[in-house]
């Protein structure tokens, strides 16, 4: 084994560190190019159950997004768990987000898995893998999250949960 001298071995750990520094500068721009985004989806209700769509302003800033997945997570488990999944083949489902897609209820031509009974107090989250006709659109996908809690009169209110807040962070909704 050879040793080096110090003075050596700190001028090659100079070397290295710039040439890191070097190379992060310069591949930088090519990653902020490369960045996409996450669209705001919402959830609505439809006869007694959510439904998936995109928010207006997604709607408006994108309309002709085609859907091929929506999926919806709970947020309050460890680890988050798959409660609900659809499929949708485009050349057999023309799928825009004119209209929601109802949770458990799949598209025409879409293969889907069985809905789990979504619970009071869980966060879901539903993801719609989409994306735009626009070639220069970055949107990936578009993202919401919501839960039901129980009012006065025993019946289930869904909320929507805003992205920030407690129940967002930590998964539960009171």
């Amino acid at each position: 084994m050879v040793f080096q001298p110090l003075s050596r071995l700190r001028l090659n750990q100079r070397a290295f560190s710039a040439f890191v520094m070097a190379a992060a500068v310069w591949a930088a721009p090519g990653l902020a190019g490369a960045m996409s985004r996450m669209g705001e989806a919402e959830v609505l209700r439809k006869d007694g159950r959510p439904c998936f769509a995109l928010s207006a302003k997604e709607v408006a800033r994108a309309p002709g997004v085609r859907v091929h997945a929506v999926m919806v997570s709970d947020e309050s488990l460890k680890p988050v768990a798959n409660v609900w999944e659809a499929s949708i083949d485009p050349a057999r489902t023309p799928t825009t987000l004119a209209n929601c897609i109802v949770y458990g209820i799949a598209p025409v031509g879409a293969d889907a898995t069985r809905p789990v009974e979504l619970k009071t107090g869980h966060v879901y989250e539903v993801y719609l893998n989409g994306r735009s006709s626009e070639p220069d659109d970055s949107t990936q996908g578009y993202v919401a999250r919501f839960c039901f809690l129980i009012d006065a009169r025993g019946g289930k209110n869904l909320l929507a949960v805003k992205p920030g807040s407690r129940a967002w962070r930590e998964g539960v909704c009171k």
